[in-house]
């Protein structure tokens, strides 16, 4: 299936929405097609063997006998919504310049002005001076008669059929109150006269018009800063980028890149394409992508992604992935799809809006015709009936939804929290179970050595000959040991002998000695016993559910090493803000239950909530036992993932998991972080919070508004709306919609709690000192130079050089390593020690 983008001309309310929804599923049915307010789009999902051009003109066909139009996206959107804009802004200008005339040719005398003498002697240029400055404000917003009529013809009313029939009721007034002067001026009629030259109207034909496009301009900025949160993204990509070709450096269109091309990155330069370091090293910083605010070493073999920045050092790496298969691609699809679908919630302003507009047209003809029956109040019905027309435009009924959709969806995709759709972003907030997988979810992933017991031999000295003996191995408790060992600064050396012993473990010779490496049952089995510290040791690694590695020299028990897959720095924190979310977690893995239970202990998972031993099929069927109780939510990382995420309600998965993983769920966490499914709870809940305000208040200001635009407190109160207040509250009514989804974008959503200064020193780091040589600073411009190029990496607050002593002090974060420093020095030509 392929989905194809369009877009929808004279879409202007919610009413409009639904005609457009409609008109589109006679084509492709309800299910291939969604329709967005906040970007004028229609959005299809079509087979791959479609003929899609055939398509476009059924659906341009259907959609024009509704009273719409449809048009291709433009490669260049953000090019031609500029100049729509500015075409939308010179109108609005001379509308304004006219209609401020107007009001104050019609309004001078009655508030004590001066005004030329000759408008109260000739009430009939009077009134023609007014229609003259009215009409040119009529042509330049001609667009909501066009768009209003044509609507009202196809039996389609929306919002603009709305105003243009209020601004053409007080015109036709204003033309028959003309009428009315010029009969009552030859008939000597100056009662009538008089009272016709105060209650034209024109003013109010085009105060309406230009009271409605001050508020749509102000609603589109605000709808641009939610629409385009997420696009901004795509204008921090360079143009271009340095490629090889031929052998040759060149600078190359970013669209002439193809995959396997060599790119160059300098320092400071935006990443132009996803692709795996081949040469050089230097600090990325990510943040645009996963929102990690610190930055990321990268060396050969590292991956990167495009439209992150390299902060320092330089960079040669090879393109893996150009186009729409970069990952800046992807997450800008999943928020448009997420943008342009529907929360469950959205139901209810579509069934208002499907009946709004007739509803109000008969209310407006209703209080029309009460007045003059009771009251015989002519004037009174029409400002009452035109009143009506204008403040029930059902604008912020269709914007309380998808705005705030849209923010909630680019604020997760600025938190490194992908969203698929906004029907998942809708049920996030109503989770009552997260059930979890345990490795590389609330553990690292990765075996870690974590406890060295001898009883012969130092840490050290055991740590070296078991890493030594089992560097030649490729088995994650081996690279455990060595990583471990080189963390410490030891430095293996090559075995003499090397010999496997099928899973079991290993043997080799160190330094002249035979060294047996492996688990209990293989010195068991070459008749070695171990010392009751050594016993202690194994059992209780044993009783820990870690992984312990017995270690023998020259046939004699020497050491037991503990290596086990720890849990993350945020799990513990993660799982007790669940707990004070009302969320509860489980734990579901496929690890035996000593081990799962450790890690459930550690992070504060109950202990009726730990499932072990599931293999991936078991772990749907608790998928579907759990939601047999509540909402469910899975979090998971690996293939054996992907069924129970499918299963669950909202699937999220941790962003370095697999492809079947990341593909099969609702949410995506980018940073590896459970913390980030608690952020995105949290996110799910701020956005519903936001949609029931806005609904609450689209709903709310029309029935408060509608019945005093009617007159229904005026014989009582003398409380009433004229048609410029009206115009006035509807276009705020819009803008306070909006404004108030934009609030998404500061409200506070990761846990719940102040840092403490420790915390967030923790967090952000202390200020360390780091002094270090440097060879070939030869005079004051080079000492500039190192100075330049150090105070330049975010976290470095001062670097100061001594030529004479050829060393530079730096004063920095205490996150900031000092490789780093140094490789900034080096890269900026000089030697370091």
């Amino acid at each position: 299936m392929k989905k194809y983008r369009y877009t929808v001309k004279g879409m202007s309310c919610a009413a409009c929405v639904a005609h457009v929804e409609r008109s589109a599923a006679k084509v492709v049915g309800e299910e291939h097609r969604m329709v967005s307010l906040l970007t004028n789009s229609l959005t299809v999902t079509l087979p791959d063997d479609a003929d899609e051009r055939k398509i476009f003109a059924e659906l341009r066909a259907s959609l024009k006998a509704a009273g719409y139009d449809l048009a291709e996206q433009a490669e260049d959107r953000q090019g031609v919504e500029r100049d729509a804009l500015k075409r939308d802004r010179s109108r609005l200008v001379a509308s304004i310049v006219l209609t401020l005339v107007l009001m104050y040719v019609a309004m001078a005398g009655m508030l004590g002005l001066p005004n030329p003498k000759i408008f109260a002697n000739d009430p009939i240029l009077f009134a023609l001076v007014q229609l003259a400055l009215t009409l040119p404000v009529l042509v330049l917003n001609l667009r909501f008669f066009r768009n209003g009529f044509s609507a009202l013809i196809h039996r389609a009313p929306n919002m603009d059929s709305l105003i243009a029939l209020g601004s053409s009721a007080a015109l036709l007034w204003g033309f028959g109150a003309l009428g009315m002067m010029a009969l009552a001026l030859r008939t000597g009629d100056t009662e009538t006269l008089h009272r016709y030259h105060h209650n034209l109207y024109f003013e109010s034909a085009a105060m309406i018009l230009t009271l409605v496009s001050l508020g749509k301009m102000l609603e589109h900025r605000a709808k641009s800063r939610a629409a385009d949160a997420a696009l901004a993204l795509a204008s921090m990509m360079p143009e271009t980028a340095v490629a090889e070709r031929d052998g040759e450096l060149c600078e190359l269109p970013l669209s002439e890149l193809k995959v396997g091309d060599i790119v160059l990155v300098r320092e400071g330069e935006t990443i132009p394409a996803d692709g795996v370091v081949v040469d050089g090293f230097g600090s990325v910083d990510e943040s645009v992508i996963s929102g990690e605010s610190l930055p990321v070493e990268k060396e050969i073999g590292s991956p990167v992604t495009g439209v992150c920045t390299l902060v320092s050092g330089h960079l040669q790496l090879r393109v893996t992935r150009v186009g729409e298969d970069t990952a800046l691609s992807r997450i800008l699809g999943l928020i448009e799809d997420a943008a342009a679908s529907k929360a469950p919630i959205a139901r209810i302003a579509d069934r208002v809006s499907a009946i709004f507009v007739p509803i109000v047209l008969g209310i407006s003809i209703l209080s029309a015709a009460l007045w003059l029956l009771f009251a015989r109040d002519v004037m009174r019905a029409v400002e009452c009936a035109i009143s009506v027309l204008v403040i029930s435009c059902p604008c912020a009924l269709g914007l309380a939804t998808p705005t705030a959709i849209t923010v909630g969806v680019s604020r997760g995709a600025s938190l490194g929290i992908l969203i698929r759709s906004a029907e998942a972003l809708e049920r996030l907030g109503s989770v009552d179970f997260l059930l979890t997988d345990k490795t590389g979810t609330l553990t690292e992933g990765r075996p870690i050595l974590t406890e060295i017991v001898s009883d012969t031999l130092s840490e050290t000295d055991l740590l070296y000959l078991v890493a030594s003996a089992e560097r030649a191995s490729s088995h994650p408790l081996a690279s455990a040991i060595v990583r471990a060992a080189e963390e410490c600064g030891i430095a293996p050396s090559e075995p003499q002998t090397y010999r496997s012993f099928g899973g079991k473990g290993i043997s080799a010779a160190i330094d002249g000695s035979d060294l047996l490496v492996g688990t209990d049952a293989l010195l068991a089995e070459h008749r070695i016993k171990f010392s009751a510290l050594l016993s202690d040791a194994l059992e209780r690694a044993l009783a820990q559910g870690k992984t312990a590695v017995c270690v023998a020299k020259d046939g004699r028990a020497i050491g037991v090493l503990a290596i086990s897959d720890e849990p993350r720095g945020d799990s513990k924190e993660a799982i007790g803000v669940l707990k004070t979310m009302g969320v509860t977690p489980v734990m579901l893995t496929g690890d035996h239950e000593t081990a799962a239970r450790r890690i459930a202990d550690a992070v504060g998972i109950d202990e009726h909530e730990i499932y072990a031993r599931l293999l991936p099929e078991e772990k749907e069927s608790m998928i579907q036992r759990y939601r047999t109780q509540g909402v469910c939510a899975m979090v998971g990382d690996g293939i054996n993932d992907a069924p129970a995420l499918a299963s669950a309600e909202i699937g999220i998965a941790i962003g370095a998991g697999t492809e079947v993983a990341v593909d099969a769920a609702d949410v995506v966490l980018t940073k590896n972080n459970l913390s980030d499914a608690v952020t995105a709870i949290a996110l799910s809940r701020a956005t519903m919070r936001t949609i029931k305000q806005n609904l609450f208040w689209a709903l709310a200001y029309n029935a408060v508004c509608i019945p005093l635009a009617a007159g229904a407190l005026y014989p009582a109160f003398g409380i009433s709306l004229t048609p410029m207040i009206g115009s006035a509250a509807m276009s705020l009514s819009s803008l306070f919609v909006v404004t108030n989804s934009l609030r998404l974008r500061r409200t506070r959503l990761k846990f719940q709690k102040n840092k403490s200064k420790k915390e967030k020193q923790a967090m952000f780091g202390k200020t360390k000192t780091v002094t270090f040589s440097v060879e070939g600073m030869m005079c004051g411009h080079c000492k500039a130079r190192v100075e330049q190029v150090l105070c330049e990496l975010r976290g470095v607050s001062s670097a100061e050089a001594n030529l004479e002593a050829k060393s530079v002090t730096v004063t920095c974060k205490s996150a900031l390593s000092e490789e780093t420093l140094k490789n900034a020095v080096k890269a900026a030509g000089y030697t370091v020690a």
